[in-house]
């Protein structure tokens, strides 16, 4: 978080049966979302404060973070159903058990000014005036709670959402496919614990700062964050294929190219597609066999310095 507006980690896994001849099926799912929004100042102050570097200016740094987490573990069933030749639909049901939740929002103002270098250590040496507002409920305290003895139960949470899958054949060589996930989706919490905090800081207030604020429980209904992936595929011939794919969630669109190539074994044939994402400069490679699969993306293979990863994998099997 050294620059940028947006960050997030979304990730899921599915367990999938569907008996041979039947348009129903049964599963288990998890779903992991955590998506922040941000102004430039406040990833500059992060980055200041994390690395230990003192402001060099005198100025003041409009706040604003809002975050958004959901984890949770559950069960669906799907239907699929043939809408026309070549195209079927898939929509599963899924019922959710919440595991961990964090929604809110800080928004404020932090002010700077140049101190002479031998008293300067980080850039909370160099404050002048903070006033932040702190609104935000939790499944577990992230900002201290407990030390004021406040230590709530944790929340149970209940919801629901739809999948949707679409896919079909737009011409003999070229195939379309669309997924939706957790449409409409929605997390109910009893008696989700939240705080409220107003602090103000002035280096030459008495008292220096000041906290007010409010511990509660309430009922919370949680939206959960959608996504929606794209693919349209187009076959040169019997080995080669050009790709389009496509990701698309709250906070950001992105699109891939990419270029497959089928081996020609037809006792085991595995396809292996180069990818490149334009938008982060990513590159990736997927690997796809009869059984299964692999897809890893990333803009830097070191981990530490990448900002944009993805991996997939994945499984199938019939009898």
């Amino acid at each position: 978080m050294d620059s940028g507006d947006h960050a997030y980690a979304q990730g899921r896994t599915s367990l999938e049966i569907r008996p041979a001849g039947s348009a129903i099926s049964y599963g288990l799912g998890w779903r992991y979302d955590y998506l922040m929004t941000f102004s430039k100042e406040t990833a500059e102050v992060y980055w200041q404060y994390e690395n230990k570097k003192p402001s060099s200016t005198s100025q003041t740094y409009p706040l604003f973070l809002e975050a958004k987490h959901n984890e949770r573990f559950g069960a669906n069933i799907g239907l699929t159903q043939q809408l026309m030749p070549n195209w079927q639909l898939t929509t599963r049901a899924n019922l959710w058990q919440g595991l961990h939740a964090l929604e809110g929002k800080i928004v404020g103002d932090l002010s700077t000014k140049v101190l002479p270098n031998n008293e300067l250590t980080d850039i909370r040496d160099s404050l002048d005036k903070t006033n932040a507002y702190i609104d935000y409920y939790y499944d577990a305290p992230a900002l201290g709670e407990e030390n004021l003895n406040w230590n709530p139960a944790k929340p149970s949470g209940y919801g629901y959402s739809l999948d949707l899958q679409l896919t079909g054949q737009l011409s003999d060589s070229t195939q379309l496919s669309l997924s939706g996930y957790d449409i409409l989706g929605r997390m109910h919490w009893k008696d989700m614990p939240s705080t409220r905090y107003a602090l103000d800081y002035d280096v030459n207030g008495r008292p220096l700062y000041t906290i007010e604020g409010q511990l509660s429980t309430d009922d919370v209904t949680q939206t959960l964050p959608w996504r929606v992936e794209g693919s349209l595929q187009h076959q040169l011939d019997s080995q080669w294929q050009l790709g389009l794919h496509g990701q698309v969630n709250d906070i950001q669109d992105l699109y891939q190219l990419s270029a497959g190539y089928q081996t020609s074994n037809d006792a085991f044939p595995i396809t292996v597609t180069g990818l490149i994402e334009p938008q982060t400069q990513a590159l990736g490679l997927a690997v796809d066999s009869r059984y299964a699969g692999i897809k890893l993306l990333t803009d830097s293979l070191d981990s530490e310095k990448a900002k944009r990863s993805e991996i997939s994998l994945y499984g199938r099997y019939a009898w």
